[in-house]
């Protein structure tokens, strides 16, 4: 339950074997490769050379696969029936080993596979955008279908002439009025709407111009019509293609609808890229010569020797590899990987989410879980809200196929569940009904929560103390880790002994105990500034440190959220439970039992909400504030890329 121990790891080999070490290394999922070029002592021994020579154009050249790849896998993805809600949650991920996956790629025809799919989706967008076209056409020209000649057959006229188009219908209908009032006119009506009319304007040959001002007044609009085939016949023409395309679409739909199986094969193409493109950037980060390639990073302590097994199965005595510990110089740079049992691991996510610890710090998780499970609950505290958290969570957890990082947070409220059923006994309730079993009761004992929050808090402040304390012994600053740590531990409990023995009479003893606990290391405080400072100027110091006894104060305020969420939270489930109450006997197992659920839910989730959030906060500020520093790197080994296909081990 700490930080994985890390070690310094050093490779070399010949140039010949480096993609083939690189394939190991990703297999393994151990080693986490960094950056020689910025290391002035390999650059000296190492130079650029045949080793990485076009590199950038492979990395272009599989940049460019993976955005047609994904491209493709995007356009199909719709096209493939998918399954409904918590189906969809229970379907099994895609999974190869990594052999597999490889293999795979390596047999795979790429561009085949894609112009298959290619080909399929331009089928049916070219069929979309023909029935598109030809419904838009349709539309246009289903107002003329009574239209009798066409604007290329009036062209063709000898003495007479003509015009096709609409003019606009007005309540008084001055439009076409003025047409037919024309003395050298003929207006036939093709069709009539709200809007408009179509019309055909028939007149003397070579008449047009003196026609025009009395079309320009009419607002007359040609029909654009070109077509040989009169408009009726045209529109026969355009739903016999709008059925042909129809058929097309569906067919092509039909097809697309089963090829999951090419679907498939595109992500696990896809998957293949990427890793092959994660080893490439790889050899972007190594020293080379002709001949030579070499390797730093780091490597799990417990993954050393199985490492070792494996590249001395593969290749013998032609790759030479180093190890050694880590030095102090180093500790900023060397990335974190947190290990701890089933119990706190999921906790690990409250550490991550302030920041990962650096190297020469102790991982905080396993007292954080302890912290965050007691607040969390103490803040909910409802059996039957934590008995459903809990349920749902288990359930998911065992019915569903979830990514490690949703199963990892579903985890985390699983454990949390439990905590707020325990502090549900303690409080004695469930769904906001007080019950007799009630240990503390949140009508009668508020006062009693109000001291075991602070008592909570009390206890948090200390260990955080003691924690940075310690922290600067590893460091070896003596002067702060008795200033900032040890010291106020004791003038803490000394303050703590001096009201609990003027509190209870029995146990006055503790008082001057208390007492000089407290003035003692506050007068230290005090001498070791002074000493550390080695001059006057360190007095001034340590009377600012002294001041911060107003900040522990604050500290210890700040923690009776535990007692105020938790009573809020049952005075609301109980004020609900009222509510219903009010409702006659029918009514309260009809709409009663509806608005129930429905106002504990609401309840339910400000409650977990407040939980989390306000959990966080008192870790974050009251505990991390006195010792955690955090600002670690995640260990990120060279590993399969996981897009789309889960690494079977």
């Amino acid at each position: 339950m700490a930080i994985s121990p890390m070690q310094h790891l050093s490779l070399v080999l010949p140039t010949n074997l480096m993609d083939e070490l690189l394939l190991s290394l990703q297999s393994e999922e151990s080693v986490q490769i960094y950056d020689l070029s910025a290391q002035e002592d390999w650059q000296v021994a190492f130079q650029t050379s045949d080793g990485t020579k076009g590199l950038a154009q492979r990395l272009d050249e599989l940049r460019r696969r993976e955005e047609q790849l994904e491209k493709a896998i995007q356009a199909l993805e719709p096209f493939i029936p998918q399954k409904k809600g918590l189906e969809k949650l229970k379907e099994a991920p895609l999974s190869l080993s990594f052999q597999e996956l490889e293999s795979h790629g390596l047999i795979r025809d790429e561009q085949r596979l894609l112009q298959s799919v290619h080909k399929q989706l331009a089928v049916l967008a070219k069929a979309r955008d023909r029935i598109q076209l030809a419904q838009e056409e349709l539309a246009s020209l289903e107002k003329w279908v009574d239209l009798t000649t066409t604007p290329d057959q009036l062209k063709r006229f000898r003495y007479v002439r003509g015009l096709i188009g609409t003019i606009p219908n007005s309540e008084q209908d001055q439009a076409r009025q003025a047409l037919l009032a024309h003395p050298d006119v003929e207006v036939d009506v093709v069709f009539s709407s709200e809007t408009e009319h179509g019309v055909v304007v028939l007149y003397k040959s070579g008449d047009l111009t003196d026609l025009q001002d009395t079309l320009t007044s009419s607002h007359f609009k040609e029909f654009d019509y070109q077509g040989e085939a009169l408009p009726k016949e045209r529109l026969e023409q355009l739903k016999r293609e709008i059925k042909e395309q129809g058929a097309v679409e569906a067919a092509t739909l039909e097809t697309l609808s089963q090829a999951k199986e090419d679907l498939n094969q595109l992500k696990y193409q896809l998957d293949y890229v990427l890793s092959l493109g994660a080893r490439e950037e790889a050899k972007g980060s190594l020293a080379s010569t002709a001949h030579l390639v070499a390797l730093e990073g780091w490597i799990e302590t417990a993954q050393l020797e199985a490492l070792k097994t494996k590249l001395q199965k593969e290749f013998g005595e032609q790759v030479v590899l180093q190890t050694r510990e880590v030095t102090q110089e180093e500790w900023d740079q060397v990335p974190i990987k947190l290990k701890n049992n089933a119990l706190v691991e999921p906790f690990e996510l409250v550490t991550e989410m302030y920041a990962l610890p650096k190297y020469y710090e102790k991982d905080p998780t396993p007292i954080v879980s302890l912290f965050y499970f007691v607040f969390f609950g103490m803040m909910v505290a409802d059996i039957g809200y934590g008995l459903l958290l809990t349920l749902a969570t288990g359930f998911a957890l065992k019915a569903f196929q979830l990514q490690p990082s949703a199963a990892k947070n579903l985890r985390f409220f699983c454990l949390l569940g439990i905590s707020v059923a325990l502090w549900g006994v303690v409080y004695g309730s469930f769904f906001g009904f007080e019950m007799p079993f009630a240990l503390i009761s949140t009508t009668t004992n508020a006062m009693t929560i109000l001291i075991l929050s602070v008592v909570f808090g009390f206890i948090t402040v200390l260990v955080g103390l003691f924690l940075g304390g310690m922290k600067n012994i590893r460091l070896k600053d003596y002067t702060e880790a008795y200033n900032a740590g040890f010291a106020w531990v004791l003038i803490l409990l000394g303050l703590m002994l001096l009201a609990v023995g003027n509190i209870l009479p029995g146990l006055s003893y503790l008082v001057p105990i208390g007492q000089w606990l407290a003035i003692l290391n506050a007068i230290g405080i005090l001498v070791v500034s002074i000493v550390s400072a080695k001059k006057l100027s360190g007095l001034a110091a340590g009377l600012f440190n002294l001041y911060n006894v107003s900040g522990y104060v604050g500290d210890l305020v700040s923690f009776t959220r535990l007692m105020a969420l938790g009573l809020s939270g049952a005075s609301i489930g109980s004020a609900f439970n009222l509510i219903v109450n009010l409702f006659p006997t029918l009514g309260r197992f009809t709409v009663g039992l509806v608005l129930f659920v429905l106002l504990h839910a609401i309840n339910m989730f400000l409650s977990f909400l407040s939980g989390y959030v306000h959990g966080a906060r008192l870790i974050f500020v009251e505990f991390f504030g006195k010792f955690y520093e955090g600002g670690g790197k995640p260990f990120q080994p060279l590993k399969p890329s996981e897009r789309y296909v889960k690494t079977k081990k």
